[in-house]
């Protein structure tokens, strides 16, 4: 917490990590044999290792060290590995120590269109919501979660949901009812005519 706080206080440049999976990242995302699932296999190259002077600017609206793979808060439908943005910050550094805190923040969305990322766009709204450090981030990623069609996708809506004390899980009653909603997305979807 030091370091952030010691790399805050010259303010840093602010970088803002928008676009689609590229962006996001993919690099290191292997499919994983024993679940036949892609998994992000783990290894940072040294190019994009954490730097205290390259911060991240995380969903509860703190600056954090950054660290691979910096998407995965915002870009949750598909596992998130290497992007661009920390080795773009590594090679800034590079060029010029001088330079000071770099903030990233990550608003990449992969297997969105471009076309959904056009002003007043829920993608749009997002990344205005982050970058101007207003608003309740949660509910924009939310929002815009809820926009992004994939195939073989659906979504099933968590909101209403109470959590155990670290405020990030659900707690067993709030388990419980996403369990139905659960059941019930795949009952609408996989037995149509026994629910109508």
């Amino acid at each position: 917490m030091a370091g952030v706080m010691s790399a805050m206080s010259q303010g840093p440049s602010v970088f803002l990590l928008a676009g689609q999976s590229n962006m996001s990242g993919r690099g290191g995302v292997i499919n994983d044999n024993k679940t036949n699932s892609l998994i992000w296999n783990g290894q940072v190259p040294p190019e994009c290792s954490p730097n205290p002077n390259i911060l991240t600017l995380d969903l509860d609206k703190t600056w954090k060290v950054a660290q691979e793979p910096l998407h995965h808060q915002i870009d949750r439908l598909k596992p998130c590995g290497i992007g661009p943005g920390m080795h773009f910050a590594h090679e800034i550094l590079a060029k010029d120590p001088s330079f000071g805190a770099i903030g990233l923040v990550p608003c990449a969305i992969g297997g969105t269109k471009i076309a959904q990322w056009q002003k007043g766009t829920p993608l749009y709204n997002l990344l205005v919501v982050i970058a101007s450090a207003e608003g309740n981030y949660m509910d924009a990623v939310r929002n815009a979660e809820m926009t992004i069609r994939l195939k073989n996708v659906q979504t099933v809506d968590a909101m209403g949901s109470t959590f155990i004390q670290d405020q990030k899980h659900l707690n067993s009653e709030s388990q419980i009812r996403l369990g139905q909603k659960l059941a019930e997305k795949f009952s609408f979807l996989f037995f149509p005519l026994i629910n109508r």
